[in-house]
């Protein structure tokens, strides 16, 4: 029985403009990629305001928005998995995560040192996966 391919995951941030930075980090060795949006705290404004002028649920929101996301990516159905999560924080949805999948890496947007500093380190203690943020990699 072959061993699964450690997924790649990957927080977007649809409020800030640099949210969707840690996109730019994906690279060949990215075999899947899990992708992950919140449904609710600060990184859900947009999404909150895309639902009301649309009048849909914030459910509705998220996965239109992957969707468009997953469009742009060049990844196979099978290597793609996205996902909305309505926990309170990116900390606690990612952490559930990573204690329960076998990850290559974790890719953050810069934007998660303004909202949720210390996630990177909080993470370090659920997977032995690196962990980058797009800030510290020089992306914007």
């Amino acid at each position: 029985m072959t061993a699964p391919i450690p997924s790649t995951l990957l927080l977007l941030d649809p409020t800030d403009p640099d949210g969707e930075s840690s996109l730019q980090l994906l690279d060949e060795q990215d075999q899947h990629v899990i992708l992950v949006v919140l449904l609710s705290g600060p990184t859900s404004r947009a999404l909150r305001d895309f639902a009301r002028a649309e009048e849909i649920d914030m459910a509705t929101a998220g996965w239109q928005y992957l969707e468009r996301v997953a469009d742009r990516l060049d990844l196979a159905p099978d290597r793609l998995l996205a996902m909305t999560d309505n926990g309170p924080s990116a900390a606690v949805a990612l952490a559930d995560i990573a204690v329960t999948t076998h990850l290559h890496r974790v890719l953050l947007p810069a934007s998660v040192d303004r909202y949720e500093p210390g996630l990177a380190d909080m993470l370090s203690r659920c997977t032995d996966a690196p962990i980058l943020t797009a800030a510290h990699a020089g992306v914007r």
